[in-house]
């Protein structure tokens, strides 16, 4: 069995570095420490709390689609405007997005 990710913790320092040296006696693992992203999600530990961003992933995103000068507004559209069926415009690649 390969698991691609796993995350632990506990309140009880003596207890986590238990459950540590279980897991690595008995499963091959690397990269044990504080947890700073996963699934896209980038995560934040202090003394203040757990603060959860996707700051890099919005950042790639942004490359990715060649939108870094792009100007940020609340509203992404003028509030009047109204979609509709285009029927004479191509096709777009969905997969694209």
């Amino acid at each position: 069995i390969y698991v691609d990710n796993i995350i632990f913790g506990a309140t009880n320092e003596n207890l986590c570095q238990e459950f540590s040296k279980l897991m690595q006696d008995e499963f091959e693992m690397s990269m044990i420490g504080e947890l700073k992203f996963f699934l896209r999600l980038q995560i934040v530990q202090s003394e203040e709390g757990i603060k959860i961003h996707q700051t890099k992933y919005i950042k790639e995103l942004l490359q990715k689609f060649k939108m870094e000068d792009a100007k940020p507004m609340k509203t992404p559209m003028h509030p009047s405007t109204t979609l509709g069926l285009d029927k004479e415009s191509l096709d777009i690649d969905s997969m694209m997005y």
